[in-house]
């Protein structure tokens, strides 16, 4: 039984995640094996990108865009892989919107099941948007579910050196 707040794809993703004994991932599958008319959904492909319009699409011309390597997290990219992720989702953002004819898009990624990962499998979607069609925002959804774990943070400062806990977390971000 589907929630009305979980979209279509959600249910065939996960029947197939729980038929599957393998590690192969969903985009894997459809990659390797072509199954019905997949073939008629790709609108870009190299030897390690693979770009496909979404089965259950948000709006005309939501392109997902899917290293062909099966890898679940952004930083688990190697450097080839992300490299040839990016030069993709530039080719194809430019295909898509000329396609639909708007120059405004989101490129989204979730990582990880927390955001929203339905396929355990890195991709980006490219989502066209048109004037007055954005009402709701990834902010939005962050502020509806804020709790205890997930504090609002102050607002950075304005000048000086960071500090304490903002200043920590930047270093480990640096590296």
């Amino acid at each position: 039984r589907r929630s009305s707040l979980r979209p279509p794809a959600a249910d065939i993703i996960a029947a197939y995640s729980v038929n599957r004994m393998a590690t192969e991932s969903l985009f894997t599958m459809l990659m390797t094996k072509k199954p019905g008319n997949f073939a008629e959904q790709i609108v870009y492909e190299d030897d390690k990108v693979i770009a496909f319009l979404d089965k259950f699409p948000m709006v005309q011309g939501h392109t997902l865009v899917v290293p062909k390597k099966q890898v679940e997290r952004v930083h688990e990219m190697d450097e080839e892989t992300a490299a040839a992720v990016g030069v993709a989702l530039m080719k194809v953002a430019s295909r898509v919107v000329k396609a639909v004819g708007s120059d405004t898009y989101n490129v989204m990624n979730n990582t990880g099941a927390d955001a929203g990962q339905e396929v355990p499998h890195v991709h980006f979607h490219i989502l066209p948007r048109c004037k007055d069609d954005y009402t709701a925002s990834w902010v939005a959804s962050i502020e509806k579910t804020r709790h205890e774990l997930n504090k609002k943070p102050a607002k950075l400062p304005d000048d000086g050196p960071f500090e304490g806990a903002l200043k920590d977390v930047r270093d480990k971000i640096r590296g």
